[in-house]
């Protein structure tokens, strides 16, 4: 791979990650698969650590065999650090590249992500170029990307539960609009809508949630991810 084959490889993966961002697609998967596939990585996990150390994976490439292995190396192993790029050996996995910012550092953070990928025969000199030019640029999209897919996660979530409890799309709006405290007339005049159409979709979510209190209500909403809290 010629230096200019890398910067092509890295252009396609930020549009190609951006325009994930907005067709709903999982960004962050294809981030994972895009440099994998392109170093001739044989697995690779997209991770982050929670308080406790607990890890949790966001993306995995081509399965999720080694993505506990990766996490554990990625956090603990004994590593060799150049600027953003970690280098390590397993046993059984050869050379684990970890690209990303020390995740001892970062726990809990919600856009946090570090991507390792792993190769047994070890990774070439046009792969470690790769892997060098890329770490800048993958630190300012893996954000955007952790963004995206919380935003789909958070969507489905919110679709299951307005299906679970038979709530309209109009409803699940006057809802979200008066967990932000607002009275009837203003959701109203937000929505287009008339005082006493609004009061009837009021209506319509205390009956459907068993409720008689907005308060209620709206903290029922938000612990089924029904509305953003």
């Amino acid at each position: 791979m010629t230096r200019e084959d890398r910067a092509i490889t890295i252009v396609e993966l930020i549009t190609h990650a951006m325009a994930a961002l907005n067709d709903g697609e999982q960004a962050e998967q294809l981030v994972c698969r895009t440099l994998a596939k392109a170093s001739a990585a044989e697995s690779a996990a997209l991770i982050s650590v929670e308080i406790g150390r607990r890890v949790q994976l966001h993306a995995v490439w081509p399965d999720q065999r080694h993505a506990s292995v990766l996490a554990e190396v990625a956090l603990r192993g004994g590593r060799h650090s150049v600027g953003n790029l970690h280098l390590a050996q397993h046993p059984a996995l050869g050379e684990i590249v970890t690209i990303g910012p020390d995740l001892d550092l970062h726990q809990n953070q919600e856009r946090g992500r570090v991507l390792a990928l792993s190769r047994r025969g070890g990774f070439g000199p046009e792969a470690h170029a790769l892997f060098a030019e890329v770490a800048a640029p993958l630190q300012l999209l893996l954000p955007h990307t952790a963004d995206a897919c919380l935003r789909a996660r958070q969507a489905r979530t919110a679709a299951d539960a307005a299906a679970d409890l038979n709530l309209t799309t109009r409803e699940v709006e006057v809802l979200q609009l008066l967990s932000e405290g607002l009275l009837a007339r203003t959701i109203a005049a937000r929505l287009g809508l008339s005082p006493r159409t609004v009061h009837k979709h009021l209506s319509n979510v205390y009956s459907k949630l068993g409720v008689h209190d907005r308060l209620v209500a709206v903290s029922i909403a938000r612990s089924r991810g029904l509305i953003a809290a």
